[in-house]
């Protein structure tokens, strides 16, 4: 049996999607023009706390209004950022998109009796559990792993070594499949776990074990390492 630890953003499902639908309503809301210069001011300090986040720098609760704080400064905007990130968080939940695959892929790993379905992810909680229950996809998975709840994140091997205890798996029974090589797959390498890293526009990793870019590829090659 192979263990199969799926990031969730960006591997199974379309956070990218999903963000631009909350993203432009919080825009409307607090009436700031949907350009491509502020969506990029936006990106810019978002990337930069979930940076210092991942880092151990700050703490994941900062980030949901701390976002929408920067952006707020860079703009002149007087607003509550606490509750611009509240409203965010509450879209982003209610508006779960899968990639396009994902579905027909997990349930071909389910139905093959071969693989066991873990979701690991520095997601905030509350937004992945909506997501994964608005999708219904809660299912395919023996247990998820979310950093918030669980006080450490990836990269971290603290993380990885809570998941391998917590669901009673060996790293040699592993396998990380992930977008990020950041997270996902640094992560996996200071664990000593087999990585996959998979990107829909062809891109490959030097830090990953194996990069594949559509689901039936990763699927062969679940085939052929189980």
């Amino acid at each position: 049996m192979l263990n199969l630890l799926f990031d969730a953003d960006g591997t199974l499902y379309d956070f990218k999607a999903t963000e631009k639908i909350a993203l432009a309503m919080v825009f409307d809301r607090y009436r700031i023009p949907y350009t491509e210069e502020n969506i990029g001011i936006y990106h810019t300090g978002n990337r930069r706390l979930w940076d210092d986040y991942e880092k151990g720098l700050i703490k994941q609760e900062e980030i949901p209004g701390g976002r929408f704080g920067l952006l707020f400064s860079e703009l002149g905007i007087d607003a509550d950022m606490d509750e611009a990130g509240d409203y965010y968080s509450s879209q982003l939940g209610s508006h779960g998109i899968m990639i396009g695959g994902a579905v027909e892929f997990l349930e071909k790993t389910k139905r093959a009796g071969i693989f066991r379905n873990y979701i690991i992810t520095n997601g905030i909680s509350e937004i992945q559990w909506a997501r994964f229950r608005g999708t219904g996809t809660t299912g395919f998975f023996e247990k998820v792993f979310i950093s918030g709840e669980m006080g450490v994140q990836k990269p971290q091997k603290a993380f990885f070594d809570r998941v391998l205890s917590e669901a009673g798996i060996e790293a040699d029974n592993c396998v990380v499949i992930g977008d990020s090589e950041k997270s996902d797959i640094q992560g996996a390498r200071n664990s000593g776990i087999r990585s996959i890293y998979i990107n829909f526009d062809g891109e490959k990793s030097q830090l990953a074990d194996y990069s594949v870019s559509s689901y039936s590829q990763l699927y062969s090659l679940l085939n052929d390492i189980v």
